[in-house]
Parts: structure tokens; C-alpha cells; sequence
């Protein structure tokens, strides 16, 4: 499995998931989160300012892309690794229009996955944070009328882990 942005504030939990659940995880990432996202059970760490993946991967079942076509054609580049019949999930809404035609031309299977309500899943989540078997890494906390600053924080990129507004000290 390859995973773009992993050291993100989603990216960090799907590593942790993917491999919590036997996967073989690759990601890519900025140097400076090689190490963490190894301890967080990346198997390999590609730092996408100096490699382009599709060089070093060899071929992957499925590829979750946290940043889509709005950063150097990463999803575009994406379609290269995927075996056929492969599944290609694009998470950032907006960040490539046509990523399901392009899928299909290539022979993979796509889906932009937002959220989907259900129990079991929340509960298996659950279990594993009250376990420890996933952890929350938080960046940076800003008080809520900091929300701005937050937000250039979060839009700038290249946070590690999570960003959060205390709303209330209760």
C-alpha cells in the first residue's frame, strides 16, 4: 500500500491503520518525518522532495492519495504503481476532477472516500486508541480565536500530525 502526505493529520492514522492491519506500507513524506513515520509502522519512507515514487515503488494494491492532482500530478502519478485491478482512493475533495475516468483508463478501480457512518468501524477505532495500538500525534494547539492562524497553518502544508482548537478549557 502507498500513502501520500502520511505524516499528515489523516496520513499519520492511516499508516498507523494500515499496518496495525498487516499492510506493507510505503509512504511518502518530507525527510524530516522518515524516522516517526517509521515508528508509526511505515516499512518504507520516500521523501517525495527528492524522489518521485513512481521511480522506487514497485507495483501496489491500493493507493491513498491525501493530496490528489493539486501538487505535482501526484494522483496522475499515482495510476503508474497500481496493479491492474487495483483501488485508488482519493480523499481530498476538489483535488482532481477527473480522477475516475483516468482510473478507469488505466484499469484500476477508484473511489473518493469522505465518511461513512458506522459503529463497528468507530468501535474498532475506539479499541485501538484506548488501547494504545494508534496514537494521536497534535502539532500545534490554538486557542479558539486563533482559528485563523490554524487554518494558515493547516493550508500552508507539511503539519505533522494534528492541528487543534481548544474550545474550552473544560
Amino acid at each position: 500500500m502507498l500513502i501520500h502526505a502520511g505524516s499528515g493529520g489523516v496520513g499519520h492514522f492511516a499508516v498507523q491503520f494500515a499496518a496495525y492491519f498487516g499492510a506493507h506500507v510505503t509512504v511518502t513524506a518530507s525527510a524530516r518525518n522518515s524516522s516517526w513515520l517509521r515508528e508509526l509502522g511505515a516499512a518504507v519512507v520516500i521523501d517525495y522532495t527528492t524522489t518521485r515514487f513512481e521511480e522506487v515503488v514497485p507495483e501496489v494494491d491500493v493507493v491513498i492519495d491525501l493530496v490528489g492532482n493539486v501538487s505535482a500530478d501526484t494522483g496522475s502519478r499515482s495510476l503508474e504503481v497500481l496493479r491492474t485491478g487495483g483501488l485508488y482512493v482519493l480523499v481530498p475533495t476538489g483535488s482532481w476532477p477527473g480522477y475516475a475516468a483516468a482510473a478507469a483508463e488505466a484499469g484500476v478501480r477508484a473511489t473518493s472516500y469522505k465518511v461513512i457512518p458506522d459503529g463497528g468501524a468507530l468501535a474498532t477505532i475506539a479499541r485501538l486508541l484506548d488501547s494504545g495500538a494508534v496514537q494521536v500525534y497534535v502539532e500545534q494547539v490554538f486557542e479558539l480565536e486563533e482559528a485563523p492562524d490554524a487554518h494558515r497553518q493547516i493550508e500552508a502544508g507539511h503539519t505533522r500530525g494534528k492541528v487543534v482548537l481548544r474550545v474550552s478549557d473544560g
